[in-house]
């Protein structure tokens, strides 16, 4: 008899010790998955974060006509770049004809060109480098920006010209300035966007549909040449 008490009280001991310990892996399941829910409400709440920022640099860092990077984003990466010491160069791109086309067409056709425009520029450019680096100047403009890394002002024209090229295949013109920096001179974005904009002008004043472009020693001063200043003597001399 006691030793079927022992057997009893043993039985209970190891049944006690189940559930218990059953309790405790049923605790460590619902920890599991709760730990498993808050994981997945937090990559809902990380894409829903990552999808409200992309709204926010949408509608602040790029142009809505184009999809361009805007004016705003053309002056930090410029600034940016002239921290540097990587010679790069500007091209200036001026639509010919858009006053014209609103004019007699209204904005809307205005806004179909420009945005004509923008496909044939970027089908000329082509490169993803070259590509993150095009802007356009406002969302009233129709000029434009191409800001080409490590290059020289040889290479850059190349590229205005391929610009040209395709612009003329869907029946557009532009006039573009192209403007240097070496890498050594101080410089900021207002000069070099400055000097881009004076040879777009003079790619207008020689009738548009050109590429017209300034060297950094085209528009280097030069240094004084000292001149000698006469004495009483070498005046009485030359008498």
């Amino acid at each position: 008899m006691p030793h079927f008490s022992s057997v009893y009280v043993v039985s209970w001991l190891l049944i006690g010790m189940l559930i218990s310990l059953s309790a405790i892996v049923w605790d460590q399941h619902r920890a599991i998955e709760s730990l498993r829910r808050t994981s997945e409400a937090m990559r809902e709440a990380h894409v829903e974060l990552g999808n409200r920022l992309g709204t926010i640099q949408q509608q602040t860092c790029f142009d809505a006509l184009t999809g361009l990077r805007n004016y705003q984003m053309f002056q930090a990466k410029l600034a940016t770049l002239l921290r540097g010491c990587q010679p790069l160069a500007l091209i200036y791109i001026d639509l010919d004809g858009l006053k014209a086309v609103n004019d007699r067409h209204g904005h809307p056709a205005g806004d179909r060109m420009i945005r004509t425009a923008v496909r044939a520029i970027r089908a000329a450019v082509r490169r993803r480098a070259d590509l993150d680096n095009l802007f356009r100047r406002g969302t009233a403009a129709d000029e434009f920006f191409l800001i080409v890394e490590r290059c020289r002002i040889d290479i850059a024209v190349q590229r205005a010209e391929q610009i040209l090229v395709s612009l003329r295949t869907l029946g557009l013109t532009a006039s573009i300035g192209v403007a240097e920096w070496d890498g050594l001179a101080t410089q900021t974005c207002e000069q070099l966007e400055c000097d881009a904009e004076q040879v777009m002008h003079c790619a207008k004043r020689d009738g548009r549909n050109c590429v017209r472009s300034c060297s950094v020693i085209e528009h280097t001063v030069p240094a004084a040449v000292p001149v000698a200043i006469p004495t009483e003597k070498t005046q009485r001399h030359a008498a």
